[in-house]
């Protein structure tokens, strides 16, 4: 059935017996049967593979085909990208009548299905051969390669693949007289015919496949090809290649020289580093596809060296197989999305693209949904292919292969993030209408479908994980300061956000931001009530995209660049705790907070987590996307960032980090005290009130952090402390962004003297509880950390200069505030409620948070604690004063200010032509690679790298 219906309908094809639609009918039947037979045939009466043997005549003489778990799922991955790939192709009119397509693309499906059940070496071949032949002919009838250059040149790689291919088959037939890959495996014995013959076979996949450096033919036959032929090349034709790869080395050749392995997988370390980087130079959209696909291609050449003894059954096997079936339903997805915006445009230029995501939006969907699969962002299930690889490098201790694939992902994150930032754009002049839904949803339906289908993938195969055990959501009293805040602000904060209500245009509320907010908070809340490792980190890397599409809807150039340096900080914060949660799934096969504080983590983990947590915090030496980011967003869009999405990383630390680290505590509690002395000196050089903001919660996050060493040493007074902290801190700042936002955006509002008052009243109480100020819990926080560093035996004096500094920074924000110039219309003016909520903010950050500090309320009676409260406020407002009086150090200061901001400018232009000059060089560097000769010297260096391993 697999093979017989795409033969038939090869023949039906090219003699015109069948219009294309019935043709497509009977194949899309085909594979509802087909599907039933896999699910239903032999693989279900708990057998590990169904064999048949053509003829009936049994290998050595006969040919057998062989039906098991690792075929049956690139069969299903072929068939669904056959079926949804052949319904775009029949909607284009080029190719609806053109039976000599059709009969090549059903060829190209029988041959696939051909391929993935043989288990003969010469019958592979053949099929390698029909796979080759038919994509070839497929990309020859595309308009786009007129003089057929593209086919050409994937035919003159493909035949001398297949010569390599056939002259390794020839000496291993003639050295052990048999072609059948079992059993072969028993009769095959390491020397130098097997290695050679190995050689010369891994040599012609390899070119089959593209694999870098041999991969000159595939950029131009991928991208000029029509898009469902690019589609199916790419997720099918390559795959089908590295499967062939795969069964002979954990097969056959599993037993030859382990250095060729380590060679291999030094070659796919080269193709998924440079085809990431090339894929980020390209300026066609099908071509950055196309290079993509070179680079997820490295990881298959990875897991000769990774499958070690357990073969198929390992997890290593495992998560390449998963890998390469929703890469190819990914890759897919975003040919046919690519196909679609090019039949749109009439072209897939990205230049020409800026801004089309608002005509084109589920076009742009698709690659967005499929790019993210590409990532590895959970729970797609190119994350769990990804994750599943990388425990089985650090199973056999491959670190510098670990860190390629890291590198990978950040690669390719860097390539989708700038293909959507450019669709995401401000519109340009001349773009065709907005497509209607209902034919939108005609061109892109089966590409949504196939990015869909990759991310059910990652889902059951979490489910089915038996070495996997998570927890259910957990409600703790230590996480009460999160998620009490979190629950009074996320309510307000939607309300709030509408652009088209009073609050939202009084608030300066772009559209889209209460879409993106409703989904922020879905993802935190899933966050902190994780119950497991596993929750977490999903929950902080949607926490991350999520903040970068808030930053991003501030809608200025500075928010777009602000944007990019947040999300890749946070990309390394999610690459950083990956790797901590690989470590820890070796050590405990349960990821349940409870359970990994029980086993203990490893000092790699508790670094590699630690480090992903610092950056999602904010942390004094990683914290420089948060002063970029937060002044851009958009107020309410700030207040969100700063109140809640950076307490996640302290939420980890408390969960996360136990007596294993307690060792860091000193280097937290410096880093963090320097950081709170360090942001709020920085805070007090700003002139506008967000980043002024922003600079405080370096400085707050600086003063969590020490806290969070402390309690790690060992001091009881610390937890509490952090406790208050988090609460005060979350409720205090965003009720501080929102005010500024309403000064900032409520012209009438701002111009009453009253009014100003009124706001600047309600502001007073977050800010006097961040300074510190008796009776307010700021008081019980400070109080709390001094307590713990005398637990410590260390200096409490830092506290006090810091609860001086905070106090300069917030009478600084009064001061712009009261100084800021309207910018909104007049009509801009917030409803009461919304000036009655920031009220309520305020006396709540002023007074919820005694609960958790540790501070008895009787503290306020005691003697000479509201003098030695009020002494640092004091000193600050004496200095307040004095400054305001230095009319030519403020002057000196501004100068100094524009300097700095020149040299600025000075050093982002060096630094973008520089990046400019590289960018060419690296684009050189490949059409270095193109010419026939220098395809060869890459052969023949490929082919001695390999055979200088196998000698070893």
């Amino acid at each position: 059935m697999l093979v017989a219906v795409p033969l038939m309908l090869t023949i039906a094809a090219f003699l015109g017996l069948l219009p294309a639609s019935r043709q497509v009918a009977i194949a899309l039947a085909g594979l509802a049967l087909g599907g039933l037979g896999l699910a239903g045939g032999g693989l279900v009466d708990g057998a590990t593979e169904a064999s048949l043997w053509l003829g009936g005549w049994t290998p050595p003489v006969g040919i057998a085909w062989r039906l098991d778990t690792p075929a049956a799922l690139l069969l299903a991955m072929v068939g669904l990208l056959m079926g949804l790939a052949s319904l775009v192709l029949l909607a284009e009119p080029d190719s609806r009548d053109d039976r000599y397509l059709w009969s090549l693309w059903w060829l190209l499906w029988a041959s696939l299905n051909a391929l993935l059940l043989s288990r003969d070496l010469f019958n592979l071949y053949v099929t390698l051969e029909l796979m080759s032949l038919a994509a070839v002919g497929l990309v020859n009838r595309s308009r786009e390669d007129p003089f057929h250059v593209a086919s050409l040149r994937y035919l003159m790689a493909s035949l001398l693949g297949s010569l390599l291919y056939l002259l390794g088959v020839a000496l291993l037939y003639g050295q052990f007289r048999r072609l059948d890959l079992m059993q072969l495996a028993t009769l095959l014995e390491d020397g130098p015919a097997a290695r050679l013959a190995a050689l010369a076979i891994t040599l012609g996949l390899m070119i089959k496949a593209a694999m870098v450096p041999l991969h000159g033919w595939l950029p131009a036959a991928h991208s000029r090809a029509p898009a469902p032929v690019s589609a199916l090349l790419s997720g099918a034709v390559v795959a089908a290649a590295l499967m062939v790869l795969w069964r002979l080395w954990l097969g056959p050749f599993a037993e030859l020289g382990s250095l060729m392995r380590q060679a291999m997988a030094a070659l796919g370390a080269v193709a998924l580093v440079w085809g990431g980087v090339q894929a980020l130079l390209q300026s066609r959209l099908k071509l950055v596809i196309a290079w993509s696909t070179l680079s997820q291609s490295g990881y298959a050449l990875m897991l000769p060296v990774l499958a070690g003894s357990d073969a198929w059954q390992g997890i290593g096997a495992r998560g390449a197989l998963w890998l390469l079936v929703t890469h190819g339903l990914a890759k897919g997805g975003l040919f046919l999305a690519a196909g679609a915006l090019k039949h749109r445009h009439g072209h897939d230029r990205l230049t020409g693209l800026a801004g089309s995501a608002r005509r084109q939006p589920l076009a742009w969907a698709v690659m967005a949904i499929g790019g993210l699969s590409l990532v590895g962002i959970p729970p797609s299930g190119g994350f769990v292919g990804k994750w599943w690889l990388l425990r089985a490098a650090l199973e056999v201790e491959l670190w510098l292969l670990a860190g390629v694939m890291l590198t990978g992902t950040l690669l390719t994150a860097a390539w989708l993030w700038r293909v959507l930032s450019i669709a995401l754009a401000p519109e340009g002049d001349r773009f065709p209408p907005p497509t209607a839904w209902s034919k939108s949803w005609r061109e892109v339906s089966p590409a949504l479908l196939m990015v869909g289908l990759a991310w059910l993938a990652g889902l059951v195969a979490l489910a089915g994980a038996s070495d996997l055990t998570l927890a259910v959501p957990r409600l703790e009293t230590e996480r009460l300061p999160w998620l009490l805040p979190a629950l009074l602000l996320w309510p307000l904060v939607l309300v709030a956000s509408g652009s088209a209500t009073p609050a939202g245009r009084a608030s300066g509320s772009p559209p889209g931001l209460t879409a993106l907010l409703l989904f922020t908070a879905a993802a935190h809340l899933v966050t902190l009530t994780a119950g497991d490792l596993l929750v977490f980190y999903l929950g902080t890397a949607w926490l991350g995209l999520a903040g970068w599409g808030l930053v991003w809807l501030g809608g200025s150039s500075g928010a777009r660049r602000a944007a990019a340096g947040y999300l890749a900080m946070m990309l390394l914060a999610e690459v950083s705790l990956l790797l901590g949660l690989t470590l820890a799934w070796q050590e405990s096969p349960s990821l349940a907070f409870a359970d990994l504080a029980r086993a203990g983590l490893p000092a790699p983990a508790l670094a590699a987590l630690g480090l992903g947590l610092a950056i999602k915090a904010g942390a004094i030496g990683v914290h420089a996307w948060l002063p970029l980011a937060h002044p851009v967003a958009p107020p309410l869009a700030s207040a969100v960032l700063s109140g809640l999405l950076i307490k996640v990383g302290l939420l980890g630390g408390v969960l996360l980090l136990g007596d294993g680290a307690a060792g860091a505590g000193k280097l937290l509690v410096a880093a963090g005290l320097a950081g709170a002395l360090y942001g709020a000196g920085r805070g007090l050089a700003q002139t506008g009130p967000k980043p002024l903001l922003a600079w405080s919660s370096v400085s707050q996050m600086g003063l969590a952090t020490a806290l969070l060493g402390l309690h790690l040493q060992g001091s009881p007074a610390a937890l509490p402390a952090l406790l208050g902290l988090v609460a005060a801190h979350a409720l205090a700042k965003a009720a501080l962004f929102m005010g500024s936002g309403l000064f900032m955006g409520a012209g009438l509002l701002a111009r009453s003297a009253s009014r100003r008052g009124l706001l600047l009243g309600a502001l007073a109480l977050p800010a006097l509880t961040l300074a510190g100020l008796p009776p307010w819990s700021g008081l019980a926080v400070k109080a709390g950390m001094e307590a713990a560093l005398n637990e410590a035996s260390l200096a409490a004096w830092p506290v006090t200069l810091s609860g001086m500094l905070t106090s300069l920074v917030m009478l600084r924000l009064g001061w712009l505030l009261w100084r800021l110039e309207p910018v909104a219309e007049d009509n801009a003016i917030p409803p009461t409620w919304l000036a009655a909520s920031l009220w309520g903010l305020g006396a709540l950050a002023a007074l919820l948070p005694w609960v958790w500090a540790g501070v008895p309320l009787a503290y306020l009676a005691a003697p000479g604690a509201w003098a030695k409260a009020l002494a640092p406020a004091l000193g600050a407002l004496a200095i307040a004063f004095l400054l305001l009086a230095a009319g030519p150090l403020h002057r000196r200061l501004a100068a100094l200010g524009w300097r700095q901001r020149v040299r600025q400018r000075a050093r982002r232009l060096m630094a973008r032509q520089a990046a400019r000059r590289w960018r060419w060089r690296l684009r050189r560097a490949d059409a270095w690679l193109m010419p026939w000769p220098a395809f060869g010297v890459c052969l023949g260096l490929t082919a001695l790298l390999l055979g200088l391993a196998g000698l070893a």
